[in-house]
Protein backbone atom coordinates (compact mmCIF):
# COMPACT_ATOMS: atom_id res chain seq x y z
CA UNK A 1 0.00 0.00 0.00
CA UNK A 2 1.06 3.25 -0.87
CA UNK A 3 1.50 6.00 1.92
CA UNK A 4 -0.03 9.62 0.87
CA UNK A 5 1.30 12.90 1.40
CA UNK A 6 -0.86 13.01 4.91
CA UNK A 7 0.33 9.91 6.54
CA UNK A 8 4.13 10.35 5.08
CA UNK A 9 3.97 13.94 6.87
CA UNK A 10 2.37 12.31 10.13
CA UNK A 11 4.95 9.27 9.90
CA UNK A 12 7.92 12.16 9.81
CA UNK A 13 6.67 14.38 12.06
CA UNK A 14 5.21 12.01 15.15
CA UNK A 15 8.16 10.50 16.14
CA UNK A 16 10.16 13.56 15.60
CA UNK A 17 8.13 15.25 18.27
CA UNK A 18 8.21 12.32 20.33
CA UNK A 19 11.40 12.12 20.21
CA UNK A 20 11.90 15.44 21.45
CA UNK A 21 9.71 15.25 24.02
CA UNK A 22 10.71 12.04 25.65
CA UNK A 23 14.73 12.11 24.94
CA UNK A 24 15.64 15.85 25.00
CA UNK A 25 15.71 18.53 28.27
CA UNK A 26 12.84 20.21 28.81
CA UNK A 27 13.60 23.45 27.04
CA UNK A 28 14.20 21.81 23.86
CA UNK A 29 10.49 20.49 23.81
CA UNK A 30 9.28 24.31 25.00
CA UNK A 31 11.36 25.66 22.17
CA UNK A 32 9.87 23.47 19.75
CA UNK A 33 6.08 24.21 21.30
CA UNK A 34 7.55 28.52 20.99
CA UNK A 35 8.61 27.98 17.16
CA UNK A 36 5.01 25.79 15.86
CA UNK A 37 2.85 28.35 18.15
CA UNK A 38 4.85 31.13 16.58
CA UNK A 39 4.22 29.66 12.91
CA UNK A 40 0.09 29.24 13.80
CA UNK A 41 -0.24 32.92 14.80
CA UNK A 42 1.87 34.09 12.06
CA UNK A 43 -1.48 31.78 10.19
CA UNK A 44 -4.07 33.63 12.00
CA UNK A 45 -2.68 36.92 10.84
CA UNK A 46 -2.78 36.36 7.34
CA UNK A 47 -6.58 34.75 8.39
CA UNK A 48 -7.33 37.95 9.46
CA UNK A 49 -5.71 39.48 6.69
CA UNK A 50 -7.95 38.12 4.51
CA UNK A 51 -11.26 39.17 6.36
CA UNK A 52 -9.88 42.98 6.24
CA UNK A 53 -8.19 43.22 9.61
CA UNK A 54 -5.40 45.08 9.58
CA UNK A 55 -3.75 43.67 12.00
CA UNK A 56 0.00 44.41 13.28
CA UNK A 57 1.52 41.08 12.35
CA UNK A 58 5.44 42.24 13.55
CA UNK A 59 3.96 43.83 16.84
CA UNK A 60 1.79 40.68 17.27
CA UNK A 61 4.69 37.74 16.62
CA UNK A 62 7.41 40.00 18.87
CA UNK A 63 5.28 40.08 21.93
CA UNK A 64 3.83 36.24 21.49
CA UNK A 65 7.63 35.13 20.86
CA UNK A 66 8.83 36.77 24.09
CA UNK A 67 5.66 35.48 26.11
CA UNK A 68 6.69 32.20 24.68
CA UNK A 69 10.26 32.44 25.38
CA UNK A 70 9.66 33.67 28.89
CA UNK A 71 7.68 30.87 30.35
CA UNK A 72 9.47 28.31 27.73
CA UNK A 73 12.77 29.36 29.76
CA UNK A 74 11.47 29.36 33.41
CA UNK A 75 9.28 26.01 32.93
CA UNK A 76 12.28 24.84 30.82
CA UNK A 77 14.75 24.72 33.21
CA UNK A 78 12.76 23.09 36.14
CA UNK A 79 12.19 26.75 37.37
CA UNK A 80 8.66 27.90 38.34
CA UNK A 81 8.16 31.40 38.11
CA UNK A 82 6.68 33.14 41.17
CA UNK A 83 4.95 36.49 41.45
CA UNK A 84 7.55 38.48 39.56
CA UNK A 85 7.46 36.33 36.61
CA UNK A 86 4.16 36.52 36.43
CA UNK A 87 4.01 40.49 36.91
CA UNK A 88 6.51 40.65 33.94
CA UNK A 89 4.27 39.02 31.73
CA UNK A 90 1.46 40.77 32.70
CA UNK A 91 3.60 43.89 32.15
CA UNK A 92 4.52 42.32 29.16
CA UNK A 93 0.48 42.11 28.00
CA UNK A 94 -0.53 45.68 28.75
CA UNK A 95 2.95 46.96 26.43
CA UNK A 96 1.24 45.34 24.22
CA UNK A 97 -2.09 46.15 24.13
CA UNK A 98 -0.53 49.64 24.07
CA UNK A 99 1.45 48.47 20.62
CA UNK A 100 -1.35 47.20 19.19
CA UNK A 101 -3.78 50.24 19.87
CA UNK A 102 -1.01 52.78 18.46
CA UNK A 103 0.02 50.73 15.38
CA UNK A 104 -2.75 52.04 13.07
CA UNK A 105 -2.09 55.46 13.86
CA UNK A 106 1.12 55.02 12.40
CA UNK A 107 0.19 52.26 9.41
CA UNK A 108 -2.32 54.61 7.89
CA UNK A 109 -5.03 51.92 7.48
CA UNK A 110 -8.57 52.73 7.28
CA UNK A 111 -10.02 54.67 10.48
CA UNK A 112 -13.28 52.03 10.25
CA UNK A 113 -11.03 49.24 10.98
CA UNK A 114 -9.03 50.62 13.02
CA UNK A 115 -10.73 48.94 16.24
CA UNK A 116 -10.88 45.89 14.55
CA UNK A 117 -6.89 45.55 13.63
CA UNK A 118 -5.71 46.31 17.13
CA UNK A 119 -8.25 44.18 18.21
CA UNK A 120 -7.20 40.99 16.22
CA UNK A 121 -3.60 41.23 17.27
CA UNK A 122 -4.32 41.60 20.85
CA UNK A 123 -7.01 38.29 20.25
CA UNK A 124 -4.43 36.70 18.17
CA UNK A 125 -1.32 36.43 20.97
CA UNK A 126 -4.30 35.65 24.12
CA UNK A 127 -5.70 32.88 22.11
CA UNK A 128 -2.60 31.57 20.53
CA UNK A 129 0.40 32.28 22.16
CA UNK A 130 -0.81 32.58 25.76
CA UNK A 131 -2.66 29.04 26.22
CA UNK A 132 0.24 27.44 24.23
CA UNK A 133 2.17 27.99 27.53
CA UNK A 134 -0.08 25.13 29.25
CA UNK A 135 2.19 23.07 26.86
CA UNK A 136 5.27 23.91 28.55
CA UNK A 137 4.12 23.70 32.12
CA UNK A 138 3.00 19.60 31.17
CA UNK A 139 6.22 19.11 29.90
CA UNK A 140 8.19 20.10 32.95
CA UNK A 141 5.59 18.44 35.06
CA UNK A 142 5.79 14.99 33.20
CA UNK A 143 6.63 13.96 29.35
CA UNK A 144 4.01 11.79 30.24
CA UNK A 145 1.50 14.53 31.19
CA UNK A 146 2.32 15.96 27.54
CA UNK A 147 1.83 12.43 25.86
CA UNK A 148 -1.18 12.27 27.34
CA UNK A 149 -2.63 15.56 26.31
CA UNK A 150 -1.80 13.95 22.54
CA UNK A 151 -3.51 10.59 23.26
CA UNK A 152 -6.83 12.55 24.25
CA UNK A 153 -7.08 15.00 21.29
CA UNK A 154 -5.53 12.03 18.77
CA UNK A 155 -7.78 9.84 20.33
CA UNK A 156 -11.14 12.14 20.25
CA UNK A 157 -10.50 13.56 16.87
CA UNK A 158 -10.09 9.67 15.49
CA UNK A 159 -13.36 8.22 17.37
CA UNK A 160 -15.47 11.54 16.06
CA UNK A 161 -14.26 11.01 12.63
CA UNK A 162 -15.17 7.45 12.34
CA UNK A 163 -17.95 7.50 14.44
CA UNK A 164 -19.35 10.30 12.86
CA UNK A 165 -18.25 9.18 9.46
CA UNK A 166 -20.17 5.79 9.75
CA UNK A 167 -22.75 6.31 12.28
CA UNK A 168 -23.76 10.47 12.28
CA UNK A 169 -26.87 11.93 11.26
CA UNK A 170 -27.07 15.26 12.85
CA UNK A 171 -25.04 17.93 12.04
CA UNK A 172 -23.45 19.54 14.74
CA UNK A 173 -22.13 23.11 12.97
CA UNK A 174 -22.92 22.75 9.31
CA UNK A 175 -22.38 26.41 8.33
CA UNK A 176 -18.89 26.62 10.01
CA UNK A 177 -17.77 22.50 9.82
CA UNK A 178 -20.48 20.74 7.66
CA UNK A 179 -18.76 17.38 8.07
CA UNK A 180 -19.02 17.47 11.46
CA UNK A 181 -21.74 15.70 13.35
CA UNK A 182 -23.47 15.46 17.13
CA UNK A 183 -22.77 11.59 17.43
CA UNK A 184 -19.44 11.79 16.21
CA UNK A 185 -18.81 14.48 18.80
CA UNK A 186 -20.47 12.35 21.48
CA UNK A 187 -17.90 9.80 20.53
CA UNK A 188 -15.59 11.86 20.56
CA UNK A 189 -16.17 13.10 24.30
CA UNK A 190 -16.48 9.32 25.48
CA UNK A 191 -13.30 8.46 24.03
CA UNK A 192 -11.69 11.11 26.05
CA UNK A 193 -13.38 9.99 29.45
CA UNK A 194 -11.49 6.33 28.31
CA UNK A 195 -8.43 7.68 27.53
CA UNK A 196 -8.20 9.05 30.64
CA UNK A 197 -9.53 6.77 33.02
CA UNK A 198 -7.10 4.24 31.48
CA UNK A 199 -4.15 6.61 31.42
CA UNK A 200 -5.24 7.03 35.38
CA UNK A 201 -4.73 3.69 35.95
CA UNK A 202 -1.95 2.98 34.44
CA UNK A 203 1.51 4.14 33.06
CA UNK A 204 0.56 7.13 31.27
CA UNK A 205 -0.28 9.53 34.45
CA UNK A 206 -1.52 7.52 37.43
CA UNK A 207 -1.11 10.55 39.74
CA UNK A 208 -4.54 11.64 38.49
CA UNK A 209 -6.74 8.61 39.74
CA UNK A 210 -9.28 6.64 36.89
CA UNK A 211 -11.73 8.67 38.46
CA UNK A 212 -10.21 12.20 37.56
CA UNK A 213 -8.28 11.26 34.99
CA UNK A 214 -12.27 10.19 32.92
CA UNK A 215 -13.27 13.72 34.02
CA UNK A 216 -9.90 15.40 32.98
CA UNK A 217 -10.30 13.71 29.75
CA UNK A 218 -14.11 14.35 28.59
CA UNK A 219 -13.27 18.28 29.68
CA UNK A 220 -9.95 18.26 27.74
CA UNK A 221 -11.32 16.77 24.70
CA UNK A 222 -14.57 18.75 24.74
CA UNK A 223 -12.82 21.91 24.79
CA UNK A 224 -10.37 20.45 21.67
CA UNK A 225 -13.09 20.10 20.05
CA UNK A 226 -14.48 23.55 20.61
CA UNK A 227 -10.71 24.27 19.60
CA UNK A 228 -11.41 23.05 16.00
CA UNK A 229 -14.45 24.56 15.47
CA UNK A 230 -13.16 27.71 16.36
CA UNK A 231 -10.77 27.30 14.05
CA UNK A 232 -13.18 26.64 11.34
CA UNK A 233 -15.00 29.58 11.72
CA UNK A 234 -12.26 31.88 11.38
CA UNK A 235 -11.02 29.70 8.21
CA UNK A 236 -14.63 30.03 7.25
CA UNK A 237 -14.83 34.07 7.16
CA UNK A 238 -11.34 34.18 5.51
CA UNK A 239 -12.71 31.80 2.89
CA UNK A 240 -10.28 29.39 3.09
CA UNK A 241 -9.72 25.59 3.69
CA UNK A 242 -6.33 25.49 5.64
CA UNK A 243 -4.57 28.14 7.54
CA UNK A 244 -1.47 27.02 5.75
CA UNK A 245 0.31 24.33 3.52
CA UNK A 246 3.62 23.99 5.19
CA UNK A 247 2.93 20.25 6.30
CA UNK A 248 1.59 18.25 3.18
CA UNK A 249 -1.80 16.70 3.91
CA UNK A 250 -2.57 18.29 6.99
CA UNK A 251 -3.27 22.29 6.32
CA UNK A 252 -0.45 24.37 8.18
CA UNK A 253 1.06 24.75 12.01
CA UNK A 254 -2.86 26.25 13.19
CA UNK A 255 -4.66 23.79 11.65
CA UNK A 256 -2.66 20.88 13.78
CA UNK A 257 -2.69 23.16 17.37
CA UNK A 258 -6.44 24.08 17.61
CA UNK A 259 -7.50 21.47 19.53
CA UNK A 260 -4.56 21.56 21.45
CA UNK A 261 -4.40 25.15 22.48
CA UNK A 262 -8.13 24.50 23.69
CA UNK A 263 -7.37 21.02 25.13
CA UNK A 264 -3.93 22.12 26.61
CA UNK A 265 -5.22 24.40 29.97
CA UNK A 266 -8.11 22.40 30.78
CA UNK A 267 -5.57 19.46 31.13
CA UNK A 268 -3.11 21.55 32.77
CA UNK A 269 -5.64 22.26 35.58
CA UNK A 270 -5.68 18.78 36.65
CA UNK A 271 -1.89 18.02 36.36
CA UNK A 272 -0.83 21.11 37.85
CA UNK A 273 -1.39 19.16 41.28
CA UNK A 274 0.04 16.37 40.74
CA UNK A 275 3.43 15.18 41.22
CA UNK A 276 4.93 12.79 39.40
CA UNK A 277 7.51 10.21 41.14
Amino acid sequence: MTLGRRELAAAVAIPIVLAVLFFAPPIAFNLLVAAVTLAALWEFYRLAEKTGLPVAKTVGIVIGGAILLWWSAFWGFDLHPAQPGITVVLGALLVFVFLASVAPLFAGVDLQSALGGASGTVFGVLSIALPATAMCMLRVTSSRAVLLLFLLVWGCDSAAYYFGSRFGRRKLAPRVSPKKTIEGTVAGFIAGAVIGAAAGTWWIFPELGPFRGALAGALATSAGQLGDLVESLWKRGAGVKDSGTFLPGHGGFYDRIDSLLFAGPVLAVFVGGSTPP
